[in-house]
């Protein structure tokens, strides 16, 4: 995230705040060179590679160290059973071997699958020992990308976040039928990276294009939730299929499954998925590939492309300071103040009334079309207008906003959300209509982008 000092203001009785967008070719520019395609490998079940076909395992791990460069690769996500039985060391040392570690190459995470977990019984909660031992916390901790662990000492879930295509990504990988409490804190990582678009990889969640009990749990106590997912991966069931529905926030999540394991056969192990997204164009486009043989499967259920994938965009804030040359122009005759910690010791005031034709602008560069909110701050709590109404001129219309001074003295109160247009000069001013008594104070503004 970047965060530039940019807006203070300081009106008086009735200010009037109009924000207009003007054409920014080279911030344009500039986001559309951040938002480069990129691939994400989807690795299925491999538990019978493990077990019986480690060379299958190994061509499509090198395939990806190999391709990295050329696709743009930034992750693998690998939706469990990565081992068919846990008690058989060769089966965790193969998968190791083919996988390699987190911090060589492209980076991944796993959602351990039920066949990774200890055996247990229909009474006792199965448990993760032997998968934590192989695949233990501390070798994630390294990626840069590592966010944390549930339980905070054991890799059962985890979150890892990356930046790719011009935005933030959250990877939240859950094991096997997680509990609530594990549930509960996926919630509270995702509510905490509102800015990120979220994935949640885990082993049994849909077979084909019906959700199995894990799914719906999942989808009705966390995905569905969360306005920031956008998709879901699993495997556990010989299937492939896309469920694609609207969280209660009205974003859109595609649910996406896939799993080719063969206990007879070597061939149906070696397929992965190769996963391009295209921010601009906003596309997935998923193929499915087996390193092995050199061939994709090409049936509407393996190769296809999801469209109108609306990204969340980077969180960006900025606060205009007109001491800063070239961001303040007004014929008004301010007062002084010193900037600290984005507030400010001395109040703005006008000196002599202004009209609202002859307004004091302030230059505001966001970095792309988009929802922003308008804040205002104000440093003071007493001796100021009970009530100051702001008026907002947006393209869509007018909109009043009442602040009380002596209420708001000390914080950031917003004036609202208005939709904004990349531009290298978007302009914030504010005007005073009538001559009066008393002083509306706006220490500062701060724009932020909610969308």
């Amino acid at each position: 995230m970047r965060i530039t000092k940019t807006t203070r203001m300081l009106g008086a009785a009735l200010a009037v705040l109009m924000i207009t967008a003007l054409p920014g070719p080279a911030a344009t520019a500039q986001a559309q060179a951040a938002a480069e395609t990129f691939t994400i490998v989807m690795l299925p079940d491999t538990q019978y590679a493990s077990e019986y076909w480690p060379e299958v395992f190994r061509a499509q791990m090198q395939w990806v160290d190999d391709q990295q460069t050329a696709r743009n690769i930034k992750y693998v996500l690998h939706v469990g059973d990565v081992i068919d039985n846990s008690d058989q060391l060769a089966q965790w040392n193969n998968s190791k071997s083919a996988m390699g570690l987190p911090t060589d190459d492209v980076p991944y995470i796993i959602g351990p699958g039920n066949h990774d977990l200890d055996p247990g019984t229909a009474s006792t909660t199965r448990t993760t020992t032997r998968y934590n031992t192989h695949y233990p916390r501390s070798t994630f901790t390294g990626l840069p990308s590592f966010g944390g662990t549930y339980p905070a000492t054991a890799n059962d879930n985890t979150y890892h976040t990356f930046t790719a295509g011009g935005v933030d990504w959250l990877v939240v990988a859950m094991k096997y039928a997680p509990s609530s409490a594990e549930i509960t804190w996926a919630n509270s990582i995702v509510a905490a990276h509102p800015n990120h678009n979220a994935i949640l990889v885990t082993h049994a969640y849909q077979n084909g294009v019906t959700k199995d009990t894990n799914g719906n749990n999942l989808w009705t106590n966390l995905v569905s939730k969360q306005a920031n997912f956008r998709f879901t991966f699993s495997g556990h069931y010989v299937n492939a299929g896309v469920i694609t529905q609207q969280g209660t926030k009205g974003n859109t999540v595609h649910q996406i499954q896939a799993d080719y394991q063969n206990a007879s056969q070597r061939d149906p192990n070696s397929f992965l998925r190769i996963m391009t997204v295209d921010p601009n164009a906003k596309t997935l486009d998923v193929k499915t590939y087996s390193p092995f043989l050199n061939t994709y499967k090409t049936d509407a259920a393996n190769q296809f492309v999801l469209r109108n994938i609306n990204l969340v965009p980077q969180a960006w804030s900025t606060i205009v300071d007109n001491t800063t040359a070239g961001r303040f122009t007004a014929s008004a005759n301010w007062g002084t103040s010193t900037y600290s910690a984005q507030r400010y010791g001395a109040d703005y005031r006008f000196a002599d009334p202004v009209s609202s034709s002859d307004p004091a602008w302030y230059k505001v560069n966001v970095p792309a079309t988009g929802t922003y909110q308008v804040a205002v701050w104000y440093a003071a709590n007493t001796g100021y207008n009970d009530a100051t109404p702001y008026i907002v001129v947006t393209a869509t219309g007018n909109q009043t906003v009442n602040v009380n001074q002596r209420a708001n003295g000390g914080k950031w109160v917003s004036l609202g959300n208005f939709q904004l247009t990349a531009g290298d000069e978007n302009k914030v001013g504010v005007s005073r209509w009538t001559a009066g008594t008393g002083y509306v104070i706006a220490d500062a503004v701060k724009v932020t982008r909610i969308s």
